[in-house]
Order: C-alpha cells, then structure tokens, then sequence
C-alpha cells in the first residue's frame, strides 16, 4: 500500500493523492492545485509525503499559477 499527501507549509494536510496498493515500477500522479474539498489553493511552498510500508520520503514543491 501507498499514500501520497500533500502538506501546506505550516503541516495542515491539503489533499490526498494516492492511497492504496500500487504495483511495483514508475507511477505518475498529477495534483490539480485543489485541496480535499475541491477549492483552489494559493501559489507557494508545499510538501508531499510518500508513504509505504518501510519507506517514507517528504520533499519540497512550488505551485505557480
């Protein structure tokens, strides 16, 4: 299983991109720049968090719009 979120600098959770079982390989996930409940979000600095079993692994974004 794997999850993929995005984070708002200050930690609050912003959407969910990807939560399930993936087969092993590339994979490619596209965030529209909306949050979990459909609205825009501003321009800046987020994060995303991979997440699965043993592996764990958060970097840094920029959204422009």
């Amino acid at each position: 299983d794997v999850r993929l979120d995005v984070y708002a600098i200050l930690g609050r959770r912003i959407a969910s991109l990807a939560d399930g079982p993936f087969a092993a390989g590339n994979h490619r996930v596209i965030w529209d720049g909306r949050d979990k409940d459909g609205a825009e979000v501003a321009s800046g600095i987020y994060f995303y968090r991979l997440e699965s079993d043993k592996f764990t692994k958060t970097r840094k974004m920029l959204l422009l719009k």
